[in-house]
């Protein structure tokens, strides 16, 4: 941790030159920390980085992304909620994101990716987690010669979730997904809220998964097209129905009927809005529509509960005041308030 806290605290100090640079560092074990401030300080943090499991860390601020991820690292952001970044900004990848087979074990968190997360087609992408970062679309197309597989999604705020088509054996939890799921095969989903509400199904298709714990907000009866043997457990439906229909040979097991108006403190539409509350109303939660482990359904049940702020594990910069110049004596009077991460 005292390592992170002099990543961070220097980070920020380099940050706030007279030249107002983003300054990103990058760790590798048994190694000086490396810091880069040209135009494009990811980019450059990127190519120095040698060893699998590099850790970079990135301020607040826009940043251009290498073309390709092709090294398996660990990148950490300063988070994206506006509310919880007022000290540091959010940050932000000013583009899309790709990853190669080369990028098996990537871990990213804490950044707003304003492009999409592209998979390269047909190559295997495994053992990557995205957490705590809001981006648009995810694609992994292939014909599954090549699977990527063992991927984890946890507490992201997802546009949609497509063209999945090379996406096996890989894990969605506690996500805020937008739009719709294309082709889910072998995919689990728990503790997800799709926001989704529209005449066309939800999930395009799906072949043994599992739908666990989730909060499907579509309205029309339509929550999943042509499917077969999916398991469909304690979700809350907003169709009319405990049991809507769900593809061909469903596994049906204990989900709920509620309306659309009962089940969120505050939400409305298909899209986002960090001003909403995801929070289940009273009525909506325990004891009477408790998830098939005992805890409430949505994201703030299950085994990654929904951190509010989505703030990533890295130490965070609530508050700081840096004075403009300095004293007689050449002294900056600084008030940086850095508070740690359990989780």
């Amino acid at each position: 941790m005292k390592t992170k806290l002099t990543l961070l605290v220097l980070t920020l100090l380099f940050s706030t030159t007279l030249l107002a640079q983003k300054v990103v560092a990058l760790h590798s074990p048994g190694l000086d920390v490396q810091y880069f401030s040209s135009d494009n300080p990811l980019q450059d943090a990127y190519a120095a980085a040698q060893v699998a499991g590099d850790t970079i860390y990135l301020p607040g601020g826009s940043m251009i992304p290498p073309s390709k991820f092709e090294k398996q690292l660990v990148i950490y952001g300063a988070g994206h909620y506006p509310s919880a970044t007022t000290a540091t900004f959010n940050t932000t990848i000013s583009g899309s994101i790709s990853l190669s087979q080369e990028a098996s074990g990537f871990h990213l968190e804490g950044v707003y990716i304003a492009g999409h997360i592209f998979f390269d087609t047909n190559e295997s992408v495994n053992d990557v987690t995205i957490k705590r970062c809001r981006m648009g679309d995810l694609s992994m197309n292939g014909d599954r010669t090549n699977p990527a597989e063992n991927n984890t999604f946890v507490e992201n705020i997802i546009n949609q979730v497509y063209n999945i088509d090379n996406l096996i054996n890989s894990m969605f939890f506690n996500n805020i997904i937008q739009y719709r799921v294309g082709d889910a095969r072998n995919l689990i989903f728990l503790n997800n809220v799709f926001t989704f509400s529209s005449n066309s199904s939800v999930v395009v298709y799906a072949n043994n998964s599992m739908f666990k714990n989730n909060i499907f907000l579509q309205e029309s009866n339509t929550i999943c097209g042509g499917a077969g043997g999916s398991t469909w457990s304690h979700n809350i439906f907003c169709t009319g129905s405990a049991n809507p229909p769900l593809g061909t040979n469903p596994i049906l097991i204990s989900n709920y009927s509620l309306t659309r108006a009962e089940v969120l403190v505050d939400q409305t539409g298909s899209s986002f809005n960090y001003a909403h509350d995801y929070h289940l109303q009273s009525g909506a939660g325990l004891p009477t529509y408790p998830g098939d482990d005992g805890y409430e359904t949505g994201i703030y049940g299950g085994f990654y509960p929904w951190k509010d702020y989505s703030i990533p594990v890295n130490p965070h910069i609530s508050s700081k005041t840096i004075s403009p110049t300095s004293d007689a004596s050449g002294n900056i009077q600084l008030d940086i308030n850095v508070h740690a991460q359990d989780r």
